[in-house]
């Protein structure tokens, strides 16, 4: 199926031709209605009528035969619309007819037919010649075959713009396809790091604070831990909608830290469930931080609403955050990146014995 940039130039070449074709063949019929007097003027009353057809049907498949039927039939009958001295001359009209016409005909049809049509026009025009001057046809025979080159060189014209229209319509599909594909990569890197970023926060926190002692394996919070993070990874999550109340969720967070967490701040947040829940998410990974890494067993959280903000402060050893490798999740992957994601900002100040104080914002006006 032609492409966009190639049907529009179909739809703008049929009009052009069809309009440069009427206004020659309309204007040539009027100069010999002219020249041969009134018994002339039906011609370009047949023309007109004619041309204004071919305008408005340009795009039927029946429109170039019959075209070249009326002209044949003007051809034909030169021995009544040409004066003999034009007959094998090149100020024959009907030649011009000929001419004008097997030009159009290249932008409307194939080469098959277009090549039918020509010689058609040609053969007609050549007999019309032989009937109206049996001595003249000769003459006329070279003129009515250059007709040929004149239908070439249209036709020459038509193709080099279509190669153009398609090329264009390839470089176009090609983009998009680019597109198409560099939109499904993204997608599919955002799903990669959403699956990380869960593995990270979920199991792969839960395993590590055994790992390192943080639990001893009786805590009764362990076995529900375990059991939510089977579902995180195993669930299809379904996008988060409504409102959610941030101080019961950082509630929900602190009950399954290993952590003593003191939380303070207003009785209630209500946010968007989406931001809501990614905050928690921060909250949790950055309380998994200070238990395995701050040296301290407990932590606090202070939350605020102008704007919506939520500090995590521990009293332990802190670090440098420029020291921190680029491949380590927990701050850049399961903190930073996540309250982009839900259109907030996330800031880790800390220094080597000084603490270190996570802040999550959420602005108002999202």
């Amino acid at each position: 199926m032609p492409g966009a940039v190639e049907q529009n130039l179909r739809r703008m070449s049929h009009v052009i031709v069809a309009a440069l074709r009427t206004t020659v063949l309309v204007g040539v019929t009027v100069i010999a209605a002219l020249r041969g007097g009134p018994e002339l003027w039906w011609v370009p009353a047949v023309v007109v009528a004619w041309s204004v057809t071919f305008v408005l049907c340009r795009d039927k498949a029946w429109i170039v035969p019959a075209d070249t039927a009326l002209v044949v039939g003007l051809c034909l009958a030169q021995q009544w619309l040409v004066a003999p001295e034009d007959l094998s001359t090149s100020t024959n009209w009907v030649l011009t007819a000929v001419s004008v016409t097997a030009v159009a005909h290249q932008w409307f049809v194939g080469i098959g037919a277009a090549s039918v049509s020509v010689t058609a026009l040609v053969a007609a025009y050549l007999v019309g010649v032989w009937l109206a001057s049996p001595t003249d046809w000769l003459s006329a025979l070279p003129i009515g075959l250059w007709t040929y080159g004149e239908a070439t060189a249209s036709r020459a014209l038509f193709l080099l713009l279509r190669s153009g229209a398609r090329a264009v319509d390839r470089t176009a599909a090609q983009l998009e396809q680019t597109r198409r594909d560099t939109a499904i990569a993204v997608a599919r890197r955002a799903e990669e790091r959403h699956h990380l970023a869960a593995l990270h926060d979920t199991a792969a926190a839960t395993m590590l604070a055994a790992g390192f002692g943080m639990v001893d394996g009786n805590e009764p919070w362990l076995a529900e831990q375990a059991a939510r993070d089977i579902r995180v990874l195993t669930e299809q999550a379904d996008e988060p909608v409504g409102v959610l109340d941030l101080v019961d969720v950082l509630a929900d967070v602190t009950r399954f830290s290993p952590l003593a967490v003191v939380v303070s701040g207003p009785e209630s947040l209500p946010l968007p469930a989406g931001p809501a829940l990614e905050i928690g998410r921060c909250v949790r990974e950055a309380l998994t931080n200070v238990a395995r890494h701050a040296g301290v067993d407990s932590a606090e959280i202070n939350t605020t609403s102008s704007p919506v903000s939520v500090r995590i402060v521990d009293r332990g050893k802190g670090f440098d955050p420029a020291d921190v490798p680029v491949h380590r999740r927990g701050i850049s992957g399961s903190i930073v990146e996540r309250m982009r994601r839900a259109g907030g900002t996330a800031a880790v100040l800390s220094k080597p014995g000084g603490g270190t104080t996570v802040r999550l914002v959420w602005p108002h006006d999202r």
